[in-house]
């Protein structure tokens, strides 16, 4: 924990301006000590009425004196509290939580492709929103209320101690008590409470694994499964909980009964001195008031250190999976300068895992403008030179050239937005049908929109309840999976890159539609390198060069006409009477 509470404040430093926090703590340590003055004015006034009841008489100039400085305390105390509260400290810590939320949130939006098909987003979401939130509330209550509880019990135990050291010996006999008791109920629930709190995570993550298969759960009617697993899971959690509760509740109870034996203490200690006549009655007010200002706070110090432990368990979660995340570094990468669009790989092989390895040999060149298509059965590696050419991962043993450029000395960025890609699966963000296409092009006129619309055959939105204003709800559910292709499909006409690949783009299409939509295709890949992944023969009979790929090698290439009259491979993957790659 102590390497996550400098961590904290590391970040904390790193976004605030250093004059900026040395006055927080200064204003801070003021307000401490300002807070814990009043009952000093309230002892002067005992003092007065003491003097009355023995003497009967009473001056009101001073009196009056009195009640100025206990008003002008009020208005100082009243004003630099707010003071410190939102300037200084909620502009400061919001200001830092602001900035290091951006901070991590960009370094998520940066990590490489690989790493993310490893991770469980929703629970990155979920941890990254705890633990922001947690790091939050832990400033604020570190700063607001423990620093200046802690700050206020040293200055008021020396104030006793000027006053008089017997009665600040009474008073304070007890704190060490109270100080071994807190920590030792700290320390017994402080690993127990961080593992409870991954309990109810795991929960949450078996109901998101539930959702996110919604439609295979309702299939399967795995839903009383699912809801006995979580229910295991939150009701372990809960007995756990129980447990714990009822050793803070234990802490509850000591601290109010410290406070009644230091009362007693303070109160046999008065009487003994007052027999004596070495003390007056204005001081045992004095200290039985700071009584409950030196060991409620003390409590409230390890109630809060139960929060503590939250806050830091979810934080010290956030830090670790930022760590664990594997970050493209964009600093040695240059601009994308080419305008010929020409295409080589050298010799590429690839593994995800060095246990299975997807491409063994391909070599290849796709010339400026040039249309090529990949075949080949399930797991034969067509998608994986896609995703090699908009370096989802990099080779490092061999090249991929772009214009004779090894493409992994390219900003990934400057790479990605000359190429663009319509899969079978594309895509479309919770926003209006006009911002989704606009993502593609954000200067697209309202002429470049209606016609990408329309040679994309996606008209139809303009039938929508809103238009084009449409807003598409999560997982496209105004949307039908034919509507959704052909949105997509108009958002690459809006693009119109350099470099086009089509991954089964039509596959979902009626045949009238899909058609229309090649023709308009055709126009678009003109001037174009090309890259189609497809199992109609109809989008690939007319290809410059078609790749037969098998276990990662290419075994054929040549155009359609070429590799039929072979009767090889793509023979045998060729079903030419119904335009269909078996």
């Amino acid at each position: 924990m102590n390497k996550t509470i400098k961590r904290i404040f590391s970040s904390y430093f790193r976004t605030t301006w250093i004059l900026k926090s040395i006055c927080v703590v200064i204003f801070w340590i003021f307000i401490a000590i300002l807070a814990s003055i009043e009952p000093l004015i309230f002892t002067e006034f005992i003092k007065k009425i003491e003097i009355y009841i023995s003497t009967g008489t009473i001056d009101m100039n001073e009196i009056i004196s009195l009640s100025l400085i206990w008003w002008v305390f009020a208005v100082v105390y009243i004003i630099g509290s707010y003071c410190f509260d939102y300037f200084f400290l909620a502009k400061t810590i919001i200001a830092h939580y602001h900035k290091n939320t951006l901070i991590l949130v960009e370094r998520i939006s940066h990590m490489s492709y690989g790493n993310y098909l490893w991770r469980q987003i929703w629970s990155l979401y979920k941890v990254l929103d705890r633990g922001t939130e947690s790091q939050l509330f832990f400033l604020y209550s570190t700063l607001l209320g423990v620093l200046r509880s802690f700050v206020s019990i040293i200055f008021i135990s020396t104030i006793l101690f000027i006053v008089d050291w017997r009665m600040a010996i009474a008073t304070l006999i007890l704190v060490p008590v109270a100080i071994s008791i807190g920590y030792y109920i700290y320390a017994k629930l402080a690993e127990t409470q961080k593992n409870l709190d991954l309990e109810y995570i795991k929960g949450f993550w078996i109901l998101w694994n539930s959702l996110t298969n919604f439609w295979l759960t309702k299939t399967l009617h795995l839903e009383d499964a699912f809801y006995k697993k979580i229910k295991n899971v939150f009701d372990t959690a809960y007995t756990k909980q129980l447990k714990i509760n009822r050793w803070w509740s234990i802490g509850h109870g000591y601290t109010a009964a410290i406070v009644i034996i230091a009362r007693i203490i303070v109160i046999w200690v008065w009487l003994s001195l007052i027999v004596k006549g070495e003390i007056d009655f204005a001081t045992l007010f004095l200290f039985f008031s700071y009584i409950g200002w030196i060991y409620f706070p003390i409590g409230f110090i390890f109630e809060q250190l139960r929060q503590f432990q939250k806050y830091l368990s979810a934080v010290e979660v956030m830090y670790d999976e930022v760590d664990a995340i594997e970050f493209e570094n964009t600093n040695e990468w240059k601009n994308l300068t080419t305008v010929t669009w020409n295409i080589q790989f050298s010799n590429i092989s690839f593994d995800y895992w060095d246990w299975n390895k997807i491409l063994r040999e391909v070599d290849f060149e796709i010339k400026p403008w040039q249309k090529i298509a990949f075949v080949g059965n399930t797991w034969a590696g067509k998608s994986t030179i896609v995703n090699l050419l908009l370096r989802f991962w990099d080779v490092t043993k061999w090249e991929i050239l772009l214009d004779g450029v090894d493409i992994t000395t390219l900003k990934k960025s400057s790479l990605r937005k000359h190429i663009w890609m319509v899969s079978q699966d594309n895509s479309l963000f919770n926003l209006s049908i006009e911002e989704n296409l606009k993502l593609a092009n954000p200067k697209a006129t309202k002429s470049d929109i209606e016609a990408a619309l329309k040679n994309a055959e996606a008209e139809f939105v303009y039938n929508l309840p809103n238009g084009i204003k449409t807003v598409i709800w999560e997982r496209w559910l105004k949307l039908s999976w034919w509507e959704k292709q052909r949105v997509s499909i108009a958002r690459l006409f809006l693009k119109n890159p350099s470099i086009l690949i089509l991954d089964e783009a039509t596959s979902a299409l009626d045949n009238v539609t899909e058609k229309k939509i090649e023709w308009a295709l055709r126009k678009l890949m003109k001037w174009k390198t090309s890259i189609i992944i497809a199992h109609r023969l109809s989008t690939i009979k007319n290809v410059d060069t078609i790749f037969v790929l098998e276990q990662g090698r290419i075994i054929e290439s040549w155009n359609y006409e070429e590799l039929i009259k072979k009767k090889w491979k793509f023979y045998t993957l060729a079903n030419p009477d119904k335009l269909v790659l078996w």
